[in-house]
């Protein structure tokens, strides 16, 4: 794995990123090429403009080559993302049809990964992730790696992460044919999370948080395991409309705003602090209270909480479960105390933005939030341990998720 190039892109609504980057050891990544565009050919993960998007890859295509002096033509890691992206915990078990013991190989194990998926996900979505979560023998405690053990019947769980078809064939469309680059999908929030929580995080109980422009990745771990993830379909650009509606600016002018003078919790913004806003086709400009302002974003940032309370309490999980705390990146974060605003939310619960780390670079990236996905496509092979999908491109995704537990017929019941 040493010295392997790899090529990722992250299909954002805001901007479409790409990054090329070296794997130098088992933690670490040297990157070797990092572009951004802004585009809005893609909303809430659908491509919305085909064209606007592959002249935005093409741009960025000749930028990293011509940085990494590499040709990119291969494979690359590719980010999906928005609301048709659905997850489901799944189970299912296999026993000898003779109540005879066999033992545990890697092909039962992925028979029975196989069907939790099956039985879960319809023909018309591709799985992307299927994500194991521990086994069971006859009746054992939860097992983490069930190779090689005996047993007369063995029963799987799984966390399964899928989209549906006819968007991952557009966007595998635009890269195969146009640009002769073969798709690895990936779900953003988990690049996003596996590039960024440690093994403690996992293992103590976290709950990451990706903040994008149109939609919130919610992901969940306990005990080594992802055990929940949700995309929210609120975003920071909600934050961006509210401001631009608001003070009956654009959108571009409500997004500097945003960054400049918003405080996500607006007990610490300044009431005695103004700024001047210009006024449309005038010479003039008008003073806007930051305190004011902030307020309005904070609403909207509450929205986010919110739903995230909600999938909790659906879930029937307490706060005190999440040891290591909750956990924010993404592009939409970068505005002043989030961080405080979720710790209002989630009294007792330890909130921190997640820095970029463990890369390379001639610039400092500790910092940019908003490359958390990128960089996390680009580690995939590092951080990858517990996902059972395929790794190797869509060639063919619609036999993928073809059912083919009627191979093992007469084996296994």
């Amino acid at each position: 794995m040493k010295n392997r190039i790899q090529v990722a892109f992250d299909l954002g609504s805001f901007s479409i990123k790409g990054a090329v980057g070296r794997i130098i050891n088992e933690n670490q990544i040297e990157i070797l090429s990092i572009r951004s565009v802004k585009t809005d050919s893609i909303d809430s993960g659908d491509i919305v403009d085909k064209e606007s998007l592959l002249k935005s890859l093409e741009y960025l295509i000749e930028k990293m080559e011509k940085d990494a002096k590499i040709n990119i033509d291969e494979d690359a890691w590719v980010s999906v993302s928005g609301k048709n992206i659905k997850s489901i915990n799944s189970s299912t078990r296999i026993r000898s049809k003779d109540n005879s013991e066999f033992e545990v190989d890697e092909t039962t194990e992925q028979k029975l990964l196989t069907q939790c998926a099956d039985i879960q996900v319809s023909s018309d979505r591709y799985v992307l992730h299927n994500i194991k979560r521990g086994f069971f023998i006859d009746g054992s405690s939860l097992i983490r790696n069930p190779l090689g053990m005996i047993g007369r019947s063995i029963d799987a769980k799984s966390h399964v992460i899928h989209i549906k078809n006819f968007n991952l064939l557009q966007i595998d469309h635009c890269f195969r044919d146009d640009l002769s680059i073969h798709v690895n999908p990936i779900f953003d929030g988990l690049a996003a999370a596996l590039g960024s929580l440690s093994k403690d995080d996992q293992d103590l109980g976290v709950m990451f948080i990706d903040v994008g422009a149109d939609k919130t990745n919610m992901l969940l771990y306990k005990d080594n395991y992802l055990i929940h993830s949700k995309v929210i379909p609120i975003g920071s650009k909600s934050v961006t409309k509210d401001i631009a509606a608001y003070l009956q600016t654009s959108i571009k002018r409500a997004e500097s705003i945003k960054h400049e003078h918003v405080s996500a919790l607006s007990d610490f913004a300044d009431p005695e602090s103004n700024f001047e806003l210009p006024i449309e086709n005038d010479d003039l400009t008008k003073s806007i209270n930051q305190k004011e302002i902030s307020e309005i974003a904070e609403l909207r940032y509450e929205d986010i909480i919110d739903q995230i309370k909600s999938e909790m309490k659906l879930l029937r999980m307490d706060m005190s479960d999440i040891r290591s705390g909750i956990k924010i990146t993404g592009g939409g974060s970068n505005v002043r105390n989030l961080d405080l605003l979720f710790k209002k939310h989630f009294e007792g619960t330890k909130c921190e933005y997640l820095s970029i780390s463990n890369t390379v670079f001639k610039e400092n990236l500790e910092d940019r939030r908003e490359l958390s996905t990128l960089i996390g496509l680009l580690s995939w092979p590092i951080f990858n341990t517990e996902d059972s999908s395929p790794t190797v491109g869509v060639k063919n995704f619609k036999s993928i998720t073809k059912n083919i537990s009627s191979i093992w017929k007469g084996f296994f019941e």
